[in-house]
């Protein structure tokens, strides 16, 4: 007989996200970065595309790419908790910088993110266990999809294609939301979200149509940095949940980095205080957090690529250790 476990912490999150007074305390510096970024875009692209530069030059660019746009993706975490700007137009505006260039919808990240924080070690949400109901293989297929450039591509294919799927769609795909967060989330569009998801979406299959066949850059230039991008990022997503306690909220690890790689993934490492705090801005989380209480990114990034395997009887013993 299936036993169902009680996700601890999970009351405690509310369905919408509270509206805080204190939001984009830091708004005049969310622009600057989100300005600096693009510059910075630009740049590594032209150096990748710079065919006269040696491989290792090349190389190191594609590299500080990928990890600038893990910044782009906490700008974009910003706009999604209403706190990249204290202005709701400029805060949109941040949302829809950042997104564009991730490669995305911000409102299709935006829905998926609050339910992230509600979702979170809910059978939905344990991509490293195969529970009873599950085809252990078809687990084991869709993890590997998923961590080597799936979620991303899914993030970046899905809103392109919605000017042409009505909304009455979005139950069919939430048809799976047990064990996929993901579908999960197509529960929680509204007419109006799926309305702006439609027009972010056309408006990016524009852009990067635009970007394909008339930009500065070569289409293979693309396909290298945003193909090491979709796979490091998508990496990354799980990185900080995997083998965690059942805890809705400290189901997360703090994540030590080096200073320059903080920097540019703008304090995102520091993932359980978000978590414990979610209106916190990111310029906070660094000096909130326990040092003490953390693991190396580089360790937890290893144990990403392990197989998924059975959900434990006892679940005590997804403890956290810190060193």
């Amino acid at each position: 007989m299936r036993v169902t476990y009680k996700v601890e912490g999970i009351d405690d999150i509310s369905s919408v996200e509270p509206q805080y007074d204190s939001l984009g305390r830091y708004s005049t510096m969310n622009l600057v970065v989100i300005s600096l970024q693009i510059i910075a875009w630009v740049l590594l692209l032209n150096i990748i595309n710079h065919h006269s530069l040696s491989i290792a030059v090349r190389g190191l660019a594609v590299f500080l790419f990928c990890m600038l746009m893990q910044g782009v993706f906490t700008m974009l975490h910003e706009f999604c908790h209403r706190n990249a700007h204290q202005n709701k137009k400029l805060n949109y505006l941040i949302g829809c910088l950042a997104s564009t260039l991730f490669g995305t919808s911000a409102t299709f990240l935006r829905v998926q993110h609050w339910g992230h924080h509600r979702r979170n070690r809910t059978e939905a949400e344990r991509a490293e266990f195969i529970h009873d109901d599950e085809s252990k293989w078809g687990k084991v297929g869709r993890y590997y999809f998923a961590i080597l450039g799936g979620i991303w591509f899914l993030c970046f294919l899905f809103p392109m294609i919605t000017p042409f799927i009505s909304y009455s769609f979005a139950g069919k795909i939430a048809c799976d939301k047990r064990f996929n967060t993901y579908s999960a989330a197509f529960d929680e569009f509204t007419r109006a979200d799926w309305l702006r998801m439609r027009i972010e979406g056309g408006c990016l299959f524009v852009f990067w149509a635009s970007i394909f066949y008339f930009g500065p850059w070569h289409w293979s230039t693309l396909l290298v940095a945003y193909g090491a991008f979709a796979f490091s990022w998508s990496t990354l997503q799980w990185v900080y949940h995997l083998h965690t306690p059942i805890h809705v909220v400290e189901g997360a690890y703090n994540l030590r980095a080096p200073w320059v790689i903080r920097l540019l993934f703008l304090n995102f490492n520091y993932n359980l205080t978000h978590h414990r705090h979610p209106a916190m801005p990111w310029q906070e989380l660094y000096r909130q957090s326990n040092q003490a209480e953390t693991q190396p990114l580089w360790y937890r990034y290893f144990l990403v690529f392990r197989p998924p395997v059975f959900f434990p009887e006892d679940v005590s013993k997804l403890e956290k250790r810190y060193f």
